[in-house]
């Protein structure tokens, strides 16, 4: 079995982790596991040209890596190896088109990350990821 598992440093991501760790019957350490992270790109053209490539390069692999880092702990700690995936774009395009890359089988991910602009039910990343997805999406609150 193949899955991604959407990491953007949040703690309903770290749930996600640790579920996958505490569901041996159904997930074990030869699972093939890749973490995704995705940012947002830097909306503003002036600032990336001021910025320059770089520098904003430095500050989206910081960024993946403050991410991705108790993810990865995690893991490692339990004997699991898990590749990484790091974006920048749209989060819930770039997690669907990912899992069709990797040939990933499932996608797990919180129901609400980091963002403040959330729904009542589930989050607005995780609500589009379910819409575009070609495979199922485990949802962990």
């Amino acid at each position: 079995m193949k899955i991604l598992v959407a990491i953007d440093g949040s703690q309903a991501s770290l749930r996600c982790v640790n579920y996958i760790l505490d569901q041996p019957d159904t997930f074990s350490a030869g699972t093939d596991v890749s973490l995704i992270t995705v940012h947002l790109p830097v909306p503003s053209p002036r600032a990336r040209a001021w910025l320059g490539h770089d520098v904003l390069q430095a500050y989206y692999d910081d960024e993946a890596e403050q991410a991705l880092a108790p993810a990865r702990a995690a893991f490692t700690g339990k004997g699991w190896v898990a590749k990484e995936i790091k974006r920048v774009g749209e989060p819930a395009a770039e997690i669907a088109q990912a899992a069709n890359e990797c040939g990933a089988n499932m996608i797990v991910m919180g129901t609400h990350g980091r963002s403040a602009l959330t729904t009542l039910v589930m989050g607005s990343v995780a609500t589009k990821v379910v819409a575009l997805s070609a495979v199922p999406v485990l949802l962990v609150k």
